[in-house]
């Protein structure tokens, strides 16, 4: 067996066995500018363990749905909520994307530990668990 193979069997074939990657995974080429600008802000803060090479094309999911929400928000903001389609006025189609796009976010952020309900629950001040203090 080569020894390729033998490193791939332990995962990355450009790795050898044992040897852990330091630091963050690089994000994926097809990420655009601005979903690569909210993984160089956001990457540094993901909890230790929960951004991997295994996982890093979810989480450039979730930079990306950051991303489309900005982009759909700034084109409601600059043209209003109600646009005209001829004489009448109708909800702007940026509306949902916006919608679409802050649904996936609040999940994939969930999922890699960026939303409040995501990280472990602290005890309470004053010791907490008083009734199971032997008196």
């Amino acid at each position: 067996m080569s020894e390729r193979n033998l490193h791939a069997v332990g995962g990355d074939a450009t790795q050898p066995p044992g040897d852990v990657p330091s630091g963050l995974p690089d994000p994926p080429e097809w990420l655009s500018d601005e979903a690569r600008v909210l993984w160089d802000r956001l990457a540094p803060v993901v909890p230790a363990g929960n951004l991997t090479v295994a996982n890093a094309e979810l989480f450039a999911m979730l930079c990306t749905s950051l991303a489309t929400y900005a982009e759909a928000d700034g084109i409601i903001n600059a043209a209003g909520l109600l646009i005209t389609a001829g004489q009448d006025l109708i909800p702007s189609p940026a509306l949902q994307i916006r919608t679409q796009a802050d649904g996936l976010a609040g999940r994939w952020a969930k999922t890699f530990g960026l939303t409040p309900d995501a990280q472990p629950a602290k005890p309470a001040k004053g010791g907490g668990m008083r009734h199971l203090r032997e008196a």
